[in-house]
């Protein structure tokens, strides 16, 4: 005889062989007992939880020489021609390949005939969302009201796709996904008749591949026993599935929880290294990631929420003990995005590994509870408020210095610029623009080239003479007067920049034309020369001071706001550090 698969072998035979669904058991049971069976019934729920073999059940239940009884005998010819698919009053119809109009109109013509010999004539219409709009519409009458000695099955995994006018002429039972529990207790008792010596674990993680399918789970189950023969070990199953096992997944989560880069990228090269297909492997860590959040909320009810085996339940508890939950809300989040990053990526061990290690630098997060308080009592002007409380923060590790007033700490906050002392500087004199700068310092000191008649071009006679110039229509001319050191004999005004560059773009006929026209009607007669580049016009020119006296300002802004005991207060709350400073500038 041909090897029959164990999903067909152990096939529920009775309600009381019902695995998960105790509450259709239950109202078909009482229908029967009650003489209340509906003509119609709809079995919806997803796939391998039960529907059709339930629907034979009913058959059997309806059709049994002890009948209607809600426990058939199962020996009787009836009950054992419909658990073999040959009986000729028990009719099984595929809706996926006859879901015609044509097929509906056969069946309607042969509900009209009584049974051959059973005292029901049953019609069980398995995928029944597959009927045509046509067909459906075709079989209303028919199932609205049929014959007193027929009554319909439909069994369905998308109800959704059925027609409202199909659905409210049936009455609805929804099977339920078959937990891994009950489904490891099945599988135990199967293992046992079958004589296979299987570790808890293995069973877990055969139920878990069948993802609430009773059918799944035991045709996974064959897989393993084919591989595995008569001794199915944990680590082996973990192999043949392809999914992560527990060691694995426990040491990435304990490298994640830690901070701990490095075994985290070394634990999945060792996943990779083994063979274990690294999308499955995001998947089982983002499930992973899940039931340590489900065990950290839940407590002692965990053990109803997440299907796994008491001793992994155990290490889950133990490990989520210490952790914030928002830590684990944050990682389950992560974990959930990084599976599908890993699902659709070209290069699912680089993006699997970039995740990690963005996961391990992560900056740990702070109660927003606590966060609350600290803020209500800052509006309330608290003082002496208690540190925050940093979950990632070790007795070792101190809090961060605040800088000095004098200068801010670079972006990695490690050191900070010494303070700066800055001079009073004099107010110059004629200068219309607002604000104040510091007066220059000699531009050049006297050589034997130069005679003690030599000086510096007042700041008033500077803006009038750019002035000139941009009236002229040359504005960009005008910008080198600013930029320039401009020295003044009596009779020559000469000019000294900070680079090369601007240099030659003074020399240039077009510009010295136009400076010496502006400087013939700001200053009067006078001749226009540029010399040589001169690094000291960089500060000591009329921008060059500008910009120095803007910076100073700005410093001793800076200076003021670290100084600012509401500041420190804010920083000493939240355990915080200053990295940058923004000053906002008066628009006038």
């Amino acid at each position: 005889m041909a090897y029959l698969v164990l999903a067909r072998k152990y096939r529920p035979a009775t309600l009381t062989e019902l695995v998960g669904q105790e509450h259709i058991a239950r109202a078909l049971c009482n229908a029967i007992e009650m003489k209340r069976v509906p003509h119609a019934l709809l079995f919806c729920g997803a796939r391998g939880t039960g529907k059709t073999s339930t629907a034979r059940i009913v058959a059997k239940m309806l059709n049994c020489v002890n009948g209607p009884t809600p426990t058939p005998c199962g020996v009787c010819s009836p009950c054992k021609e419909i658990a073999s698919s040959t009986c000729i009053d028990v009719h099984e119809l595929d809706a996926a390949s006859n879901r015609g109009i044509d097929e509906i109109r056969e069946l309607r013509s042969g509900v009209g005939y009584s049974p051959v010999r059973d005292r029901h004539k049953i019609y069980i219409i398995d995928e029944a969302h597959m009927l045509t709009n046509e067909a459906a519409n075709a079989f209303l009458k028919t199932l609205e009201e049929p014959p007193a000695h027929v009554t319909f099955i439909l069994a369905t995994t998308d109800p959704q796709r059925l027609p409202i006018t199909i659905r409210s002429r049936c009455q609805r039972y929804d099977f339920r996904r078959v937990k891994a529990a009950d489904i490891v207790k099945l599988l135990a008792k199967i293992c046992e008749s079958e004589h296979v010596v299987a570790e808890q674990e293995a069973l877990f993680l055969v139920a878990r591949e069948g993802d609430g399918s009773l059918r799944d789970s035991l045709s996974v189950l064959d897989q393993v026993i084919a591989f595995g023969g008569a001794n199915l070990v944990g680590d082996e199953v973990a192999g043949l599935l392809g999914v992560a096992d527990r060691n694995r997944t426990h040491s990435l989560m304990q490298a994640l929880l830690g901070r701990d880069a490095k075994l985290a990228i070394e634990s999945v090269a060792a996943a990779h290294d083994h063979g274990m297909d690294l999308k499955t492997f995001a998947r089982t860590m983002a499930m992973e990631s899940r039931d340590l959040l489900v065990a950290r909320l839940t407590g002692a009810n965990a053990r109803d929420l997440v299907d796994r085996a008491e001793t992994e339940l155990e290490q889950l508890q133990a490990m989520a003990r210490d952790v914030p939950t928002a830590e684990l809300e944050r990682l389950a989040h992560v974990l959930l995005e990084l599976a599908e990053q890993v699902a659709r990526a070209n290069h699912p061990r680089l993006t699997l590994e970039l995740g990690m290690v963005r996961l391990c630098r992560a900056a740990a997060l702070i109660d927003v509870a606590d966060l609350a308080v600290r803020v209500e009592s800052l509006l309330a002007g608290g003082r002496g408020l208690p540190p925050a409380r940093n979950p990632q923060q070790t007795p070792q590790s101190a809090p961060p210095k605040l800088p000095s007033p004098g200068g801010l700490p670079s972006p990695g906050g490690s050191r900070a610029q010494p303070p700066r002392t800055t001079q009073p500087l004099p107010e110059p004199t004629g200068l219309p623009a607002p604000g104040t700068l510091p007066t220059p310092r000699p531009a050049i000191a006297p050589g034997p080239a130069q005679t003690a008649a030599v000086t510096t071009l007042d700041d008033a006679k500077l803006l009038a003479w750019a002035a000139a110039i941009r009236d002229a229509g040359k504005a960009t001319v005008a910008t080198l007067i600013d930029r320039a050191l401009a020295t003044f004999d009596g009779r020559t005004v000469t000019l000294r920049f900070g680079t090369e560059f601007l240099s030659s773009s003074a020399r240039e006929a077009d510009s010295l034309e136009a400076m010496q026209a502006g400087a013939v009607r700001a200053l009067g007669d006078v001749r226009v020369e540029v010399g040589p580049a001169d690094p000291r016009a960089s500060q000591d020119s009329l921008s060059g001071r500008r910009q120095r006296e803007k910076a100073n300002n700005r410093s001793d802004r800076e200076a003021a706001l670290l100084a600012d005991d509401r500041i420190r207060l804010v920083i000493d709350a939240f355990q915080g550090e200053i990295t940058h400073v923004s000053v906002e500038e008066s628009v006038h």
